[in-house]
């Protein structure tokens, strides 16, 4: 009896071009909304940004927090860890580049420094609603910031079958 053995890569190429129309590698690389919502209040509440309205300077700390968060090595914040997520190119086992993940923070640093100011509350508010509807609607849970990146949120369990 001979058996072939295939490498890794074969079998994930394998897995990806046959599973590419299919729901559950959908439900493979969306992760539950929970963590993505949960992942989402950690990371906006880290660099305390309501310190910001009290302390003007301190806006500086909430932008660059938000620029770098998931521009780490391992590509997520400190939400992102806890809930075990991770941020990833949407190519097939391609990893995040670092100017990918600063660009789709780019919207979150700005809802998050017009806290500060009274007047732009109802454009952040529409926004987190339009940014909710995304994830919830998308089949891949994707934001208009991921499309704009051409970037997803994946588990860590996907991470390390598909992207190692």
């Amino acid at each position: 009896m001979l058996v072939k053995i295939s490498s890794k890569n074969e079998t994930t190429s394998n897995l990806l071009s046959s599973a590419s129309n299919s729901k559950s590698l959908t439900k493979l690389y969306r992760p539950a909304i929970w963590r993505r919502i949960l992942a989402s209040i950690i990371d906006r509440f880290v660099p305390l940004p309501f310190l910001a309205f009290f302390f003007p300077q301190w806006i500086l700390v909430v932008v660059l927090y938000h620029l770098l968060c998931d521009s780490t090595p391992e590509r997520r914040g400190l939400g992102k860890w806890v809930c075990r997520l991770r941020v990833v190119s949407n190519t097939p086992t391609s990893h995040c580049s670092w100017w990918q993940a600063a660009l789709r923070r780019i919207f979150i640093t700005l809802t998050q420094s017009a806290w500060c100011f009274w007047e732009f509350i109802p454009f952040v508010l529409a926004y987190e609603l339009v940014s909710l509807a995304c994830v919830l609607l998308n089949p891949n849970g994707r934001r208009i910031e991921d499309y704009l990146a051409n970037t997803k949120v994946v588990t860590e369990k996907t991470f390390r079958k598909f992207y190692n």
